[in-house]
């Protein structure tokens, strides 16, 4: 059976949503923080400069996915499943000691870390 979700399909799938993440937060700063931190006040421009960053992950993980060697793939899994794991830890805890509202992160995070997860040990096979 032939693998579908290659390496390059699994880090483009991870940088769409970070893409998508990030416009987001670019456009619309004052809805995000409406909606996932409803005790704030003001301080929207944090959103640009997170935004900015999910921005620049996302396109270092775009153009990771064009690494051919199997080690240096191994390793670029490796370091996208501990980041989006250390982000889903933290938007998780933000969450249920509810500091903010961030369902959404949360989600989007876990089907990014289990993605690159099922990946790196599916990888070799």
């Amino acid at each position: 059976m032939k693998n579908i979700l290659s390496y390059k399909i699994t880090l483009t799938i991870c940088a769409v949503m970070l893409i998508l993440t990030g416009l987001m937060m670019h456009i619309d700063p004052a809805h995000v923080s409406g909606s996932e931190f409803p005790n704030a006040q003001g301080a929207d421009n944090i959103y640009h400069v997170i935004g900015s960053l999910l921005f620049l992950v996302a396109s270092i993980t775009f153009f990771a996915g064009r690494v051919e060697d199997t080690k240096s793939q191994q390793l670029l899994l490796n370091g996208c499943v501990l980041g989006f794991a250390v982000m889903f830890i933290t938007a998780g805890l933000m969450t249920v000691t509810q500091v903010g509202n961030l369902g959404v992160a949360t989600t989007e995070l876990a089907i990014l870390t289990a993605l690159c997860l099922y990946k790196r040990v599916t990888h070799s096979l």
